[in-house]
């Protein structure tokens, strides 16, 4: 398993922590952080876009990255290519 050494600002860590809890560990919100990528990376790659929305499902935010991007097009050109 490859190791990935992050180096996460502080104030970021507490920040985060003040919303889900003191015993989080910054380690437990990097896997979290990457096991949500994942999702997000899989999700665009089937061509589906990821939204946020308030609990009324109106005011709609999507995701947007670009390597989440580069993944709805990898996908988008094979299909088109075969």
């Amino acid at each position: 398993m490859p190791e990935l050494r992050l180096q996460i600002p502080d104030d970021l860590v507490k920040d985060i922590q003040e919303k889900v809890g003191e015993d989080v560990k910054a380690t437990d919100i990097a896997r979290d952080a990457i096991t949500l990528y994942n999702w997000a990376v899989q999700e665009r790659a089937k061509g589906r876009i990821v939204l946020s929305t308030n609990s009324d499902g109106e005011d709609k935010h999507r995701l947007m990255m670009t390597s989440l991007e580069r993944a709805a097009k990898k996908t988008s050109a094979a299909g088109a290519a075969g």
